[in-house]
């Protein structure tokens, strides 16, 4: 193919914005496919004349956006788009990571017994003095972060919880091959990524992010309460439903 004639600029807008508008045209009609490797930069400085802070721009932000992969002394690369989740699922990246072909990894940040205070202990249905297990971790795909995990696991619906460090296997991971549930509760929120959030996440502060809540029940009672974030360029949720379903 025969690029240079593909990389057009539209002529709107700063130099880099139409550069990164240019390089995702090829990738939106499928004339680039995952895995293919962007024209070099000293290409690209050449053929669109620009700075090579101009390039570095726009394959950045294209990056953090999920276009592209950059890879030091290697090159761009074409992203593969993020897979999608089902929206009513309760997921196991541990699983669902390595069923697309990826490395898994998980990085346990914290993990503590505390007492939850009036507004956990309301959505866990424990009375605020109680101990609960909180665990902060981080999974990963291929090397990039797809999911901050912070857990609160009811030490009364789950003791055995107390003793765990969750240092290898995540709580999520571990909970749904070894703890029953019947029912759990989803709340999904679009939310921006502030300086903590983004340096947890490894994207730019004020990155759009997705925000799933969730509470697993047994019966009557609240095993747990999570908060799972997924940066928006790494992660889609997918549901399928018939005519006249109902939730």
């Amino acid at each position: 193919m025969n690029w240079q004639a593909t990389l057009q600029l539209d002529g709107s807008g700063p130099l880099y914005e139409q550069i990164k508008r240019a390089i995702v045209r090829p990738i939106r009609e499928s004339l680039w496919k995952p895995g293919d490797r962007i024209p070099p930069e000293h290409d690209l400085l050449r053929h669109f004349q620009a700075s090579r802070m101009t390039i570095n721009r726009a394959l950045r932000e294209l990056a953090e956006e999920g276009y592209v992969t950059r890879h030091r002394r290697v090159g761009s690369f074409v992203a593969s788009p993020p897979a999608p989740t089902a929206i009513l699922d309760i997921v196991d990246m541990a699983t669902i990571i390595p069923s697309r072909g990826q490395h898994y990894r998980y990085e346990r940040i914290s993990r503590d017994i505390v007492k939850p205070g009036h507004e956990l202990a309301t959505r866990l249905g424990i009375g605020p003095d109680e101990e609960v297990c909180r665990v902060v971790g981080r999974h990963f795909a291929d090397g990039e972060i797809v999911e901050l995990e912070e857990r609160w696991i009811n030490l009364t619906a789950v003791p055995e919880a107390a003793t765990l460090p969750f240092d290898d296997v995540s709580p999520n991971h571990w909970l749904v091959s070894h703890v029953p549930w019947t029912e759990a509760e989803h709340t999904i929120s679009a939310i921006s990524a502030d300086a903590g959030l983004a340096s947890a996440l490894g994207c730019p502060a004020g990155a759009a992010c997705l925000l799933l809540e969730r509470r697993t029940f047994l019966d009557d009672q609240v095993v747990t309460f999570a908060r799972l974030t997924h940066p928006g360029s790494r992660h889609r949720l997918t549901e399928r439903f018939k005519p006249g379903s109902s939730r």
